[in-house]
């Protein structure tokens, strides 16, 4: 039985929180994010900017606030994590965005390697 769930649940506190040290070990230096529909990122100082959202790698109207995950589903299959729930994205006007997300979290032994995420407005229209 692995700890990949545990794990995952460290990396969206330490996120949150800010927390570069504990979250840069969860990691392999080769880590990858991939938000589906741009270039994939690579390296732990992807991390580290994502801490500080520059250049809008959480979402590009964050500014540098940190939006908020709230995970609803994990479904562990081997190595990989599926992850799903909603993202509160604070606006400069002092509203929020909400963001569905659904995210593959891919382990290398117990740290994370790489993370595949899409992303779409809650609300948005189903075709």
């Amino acid at each position: 039985m692995t700890n990949h769930k545990e794990t995952l649940k460290q990396y969206a506190e330490y996120l949150q929180r800010g927390e570069r040290e504990k979250l840069l070990a969860l990691v392999t230096d080769d880590f990858v994010f991939e938000k589906k529909g741009q270039p994939a990122l690579q390296g732990k100082q992807v991390l580290l900017a994502m801490i500080d959202n520059r250049d809008g790698i959480m979402h590009k109207d964050a500014g540098t606030q940190v939006p908020t995950h709230k995970i609803e589903r994990i479904i562990e299959e081997g190595d990989t994590l599926a992850v799903s729930g909603t993202i509160q994205v604070p606006q400069p006007d002092g509203g929020q965005l909400e963001l569905l997300f659904s995210d593959y979290v891919i382990f290398r032994g117990d740290l994370v390697s790489r993370i595949e995420t899409y992303l779409i407005p809650a609300g948005a229209p189903q075709g």
